[in-house]
């Protein structure tokens, strides 16, 4: 009697329970059909780099046989990044492509100089301009096709790259 009695109760709770599943929500998209044609997911690459901007800083500069300077760029995207070298000319060349509208919000291009552009402390600053020009364009310009371009172009030619989701794991022997 008290298993029949048990049966009668759990029987009971089963309808309340159905009662309910329609109305709260967390529970009710459990009985909606199935979608034919699912979402494809993002992997956790594609997830990550379509939620992020680029980032972009000179990290170092040499100033190579007192001819030029090379500046070191690091572009980051996501967990990606790397790491490019130019000279302030291709930085210029890039500057003179983009549309006015965007030039007028960017911070100041550098200045060009004749003479004393192999000075330590010209060279810094310039550093520090050039810094401080490339987050700007980053974040007024990258929609504009030059800068894709130049953006697509330092990765090809980059002296660095680290890609954190193209390491192969393995399995140590124990």
């Amino acid at each position: 009697m008290a298993n029949q009695t048990e049966q009668q109760l759990n029987i009971s709770n089963q309808d309340n329970l159905n009662g309910l599943d329609n109305q709260l929500p967390i529970l009710s998209f459990l009985k909606r059909p199935k979608n034919k044609n699912p979402k494809k997911s993002l992997n956790s690459k594609q997830y990550e780099q379509q939620n992020c901007d680029y980032q972009i800083e000179v990290i170092n500069h040499k100033i190579v046989e007192k001819q030029f300077t090379i500046y070191q760029i690091k572009v980051t995207y996501g967990s990606l990044y790397w790491i490019f070298q130019t000279r302030y000319s291709l930085l210029e060349g890039l500057h003179s492509k983009l549309n006015k509208d965007v030039s007028q919000r960017l911070t100041k291009f550098p200045e060009k100089r004749l003479f004393g552009n192999m000075d330590q402390h010209f060279v810094q600053k310039r550093k520090i301009e050039i810094n401080q020009y490339l987050k700007s364009l980053i974040q007024y310009g990258k929609n504009e096709k030059p800068v894709k371009d130049f953006i697509k172009q330092s990765q090809k030619a980059a002296i660095e790259i680290n890609d954190p989701c193209e390491l192969k794991h393995f399995k140590l022997d124990l």
